[in-house]
């Protein structure tokens, strides 16, 4: 009897656990815009070495570039953003090689794919990294632009947070700005 209780209990933690990373994907994927309040001021302007992007972050979140392809920012509360720069050295590289790229990198409904205003493409999905009491949400971004030299660039942005702490308003906030900021960022040629 004690046995099937525990195995009960188990069953629906796992269950609700399901559906809680179900809905923070979602919101995450198709949120327009995603929950939480993220005010614009406090925000510092960031070029990367060479010009290669510039984008804006907060503040208070420290770190920098540890070489001219890779940044890394502790936000506190244990989140933690990780830049990546890519070139892209395709022969031919177009849009469309470029949309369907990143398109094959992530299976339809577990990622959003879209041309920006600025003609950049955003890709977006979240994974989940670790094992329990320290598993991870990683909220990822990939950004990609066709430039005159290289080709393309790619911008890969990994925003880590404890996974029980996904839901909250202070990363729901920080998701929304991280996102409008990505949007905006710019590769430089």
């Amino acid at each position: 009897m004690a046995g099937a209780l525990v195995l009960a209990l188990y069953r629906d933690r796992r269950e609700r656990e399901e559906r809680r990373a179900s809905a923070l994907r979602g919101s995450f994927l198709h949120g327009s815009p995603l929950g939480g309040y993220a005010p614009a001021r406090g925000l510092s302007e960031l070029q990367a070495p060479g010009d290669l992007l510039r984008f804006r972050l907060p503040s208070g979140w420290s770190g920098g570039f540890e070489d001219p392809a890779t940044a890394s920012f502790d936000c506190g509360s244990g989140r933690r953003l990780r830049l990546d720069l890519l070139a892209l050295e395709q022969p031919q590289a177009s849009r469309q090689t470029l949309l369907d790229s990143l398109g094959a990198m992530k299976p339809e409904p577990e990622r959003s794919l879209e041309t920006l205003p600025n003609d950049s493409l955003l890709l977006k999905y979240l994974e989940t990294r670790g094992q329990r009491p320290a598993q991870q949400s990683v909220f990822c971004w990939q950004l990609a632009g066709l430039l005159s030299s290289p080709p393309a660039r790619m911008a890969v942005f990994a925003f880590s947070v404890p996974a029980e702490q996904a839901g909250e308003v202070f990363v729901q906030a920080d998701l929304a700005l991280l996102d409008r900021e990505i949007r905006a960022a710019a590769f430089g040629d």
